[in-house]
């Protein structure tokens, strides 16, 4: 679920690389292109079914984590509890909690560059306040659902079989098509450019796959990372909105190549933690 700047793993003890390839056989690349297939389809069906335009962006982020359980359900062998248990595993280092202030440096680089592009500095934050106590909560159990479904679940059965920035991307295309209907007329996002949605979603999807595997499958903290992108959208909210989408989507693109050149996204090693666990190499 993306907010525009207006006013508006199975890791369970070991690594993301031995859960991953423990779940190769169960479910691979056919199931989550079937996975997102049905989400893109869902989207479509509360796009055009007459949902209300408020609920639209909370079927997108729900309706996935439905499919990823049910498909998990369906492997067995406690594969929906390993899932499950991604959104409360902690990273592989409490240093990867600093990653949690990315977005609130990523809207204040905003807001500057904005600025420097000709915004008036005068009030740009007169907006900021109680949205920016309100909206980090609305975002937060919708985060939590996308990256159960979409890290947790999806990447993990990829990685088996291609590498996690591979997997970021192909991933990327149907999440940001998802989110590319929100622009519609109706709804929350409508007029906004798309393309700038696309990169902007794109880079998200590497940005949150490097979290996943470099902090050792921790579902609990790209979520917190998914969330702040979402709920930083009121410090931009002074800003002017079609400038401020473009320049939103230039800075993502320029931290998820950053990503990848610090290895982020390179496949996982086995280390030991409590039995093994994750770490970049």
């Amino acid at each position: 679920m993306s907010i525009r700047p207006a006013t508006a793993t199975m890791i369970d003890g070991g690594s993301v690389r031995a859960a991953a390839t423990s779940t190769a056989r169960a479910g691979g690349l056919g199931h989550v292109l079937v996975f997102a297939a049905l989400s893109v389809a869902l989207a479509v069906a509360a796009t055009y079914g007459g949902v209300t335009p408020a609920l639209v962006p909370f079927v997108m982020a729900f309706g996935p984590t439905l499919f990823a359980l049910a498909f998990a359900w369906r492997e067995g062998h406690g594969a929906v509890r390993r899932l499950l248990r991604t959104a409360i595993t902690r990273p592989s280092r409490r240093a990867w909690y600093a990653i949690v202030a990315l977005p609130f440096a990523w809207a204040l680089a905003v807001v500057g560059v904005a600025i420097a592009l000709g915004d008036p500095a005068v009030g740009v934050f007169d907006r900021v306040f109680p949205a920016i106590a309100i909206v980090p909560l609305i975002v937060l159990l919708p985060a939590f659902a996308e990256e159960i479904a979409w890290r947790g679940y999806a990447v993990n059965r990829l990685l088996p079989s291609m590498s996690p920035l591979a997997a970021a991307l192909l991933l990327g295309a149907p999440w940001a098509l998802i989110h590319v209907f929100l622009q519609l007329p109706g709804q929350m996002n409508e007029g906004l450019e798309v393309w700038p949605t696309l990169v902007s979603l794109m880079a998200y999807s590497i940005i949150l796959t490097g979290i996943y595997v470099a902090s050792g499958g921790s579902v609990l903290l790209t979520a917190l990372v998914h969330a702040g992108l979402n709920g930083v959208a009121p410090l931009m909210a002074g800003l002017d909105t079609d400038r401020t989408w473009i320049i939103r989507a230039v800075l993502a693109t320029a931290i998820a190549v950053a990503f990848v050149a610090a290895g982020a996204l390179r496949r996982p090693a086995m280390t030991p933690r409590h039995g093994a666990t994750a770490t970049a190499r």
